[in-house]
């Protein structure tokens, strides 16, 4: 039973001591700051949205293209040319973008918008076109991940990853329609400058 006793104690040891040897949890970068678009570096939005979204004509005859078509299809093709309108505005809001970071949520402002996630709980919001989205956001390491799923088949994800020895915040877009040919795939590069006036 002693002995029983000595191999147990002994087994704890190695437990506790193996515990103790682990390397604690790394914390989150902390991307609070302003970043300005470094477009040499960075993907062609405008390029890319037109490349996925198509004309900004809505296809068919006649002068407004809408005749020709059956229902169905005349209704995508406006669904398309609206969801292309938007894209090409969100591109025009690349060239800044704000951070503020805390624990419990991070703020996004692209151009002048905001969006805030929640850190361990889905939100709705809202997009500018009135679209209800189901938002989540999660670090993945050194990373920053954000979700958002919208109505028929949308879906946004966003990839941060910071480079300190560039001091360059690198934001990956992929987005998700039906309505496109294809994915949108963006690789945007963002450098830090120094803080604006406060808003």
């Amino acid at each position: 039973m002693k002995a029983s006793m000595t191999g147990l104690a002994a087994v704890a040891c190695l437990a506790l001591g193996g515990l103790a040897a682990a390397d604690p949890p790394v914390a989150p970068p902390n991307l609070t700051g302003h970043w300005r678009l470094e477009r040499k570096r960075s993907d062609d939005a405008r390029t890319r949205i037109d490349e996925v979204a198509g004309t900004e004509q809505v296809k068919g005859g006649g002068a407004s293209g809408l005749h020709i078509l059956p229902e169905g299809d005349t209704r995508s093709e406006v669904e398309r040319v609206e969801l292309r309108k938007w894209m090409l505005g969100f591109a025009d809001q690349l060239d800044t973008l704000e951070v503020q970071q805390g624990p419990e949520e991070i703020k996004l402002f692209l151009g002048d918008s905001l969006r805030v996630f929640y850190f361990g709980r889905e939100h709705l919001r809202q997009d500018s076109e009135g679209r209800k989205l189901k938002c989540r956001v999660r670090w993945q390491g050194q990373q920053l991940v954000t979700e958002e799923d919208g109505e028929k088949g949308m879906k946004l994800r966003e990839l941060f990853t910071l480079e300190p020895a560039n001091d360059w915040l690198v934001h990956a877009v992929y987005f998700e329609s039906p309505l496109l040919k294809k994915p949108l795939e963006l690789r945007l590069v963002y450098a830090r400058e120094s803080a604006p006036a406060p808003r």
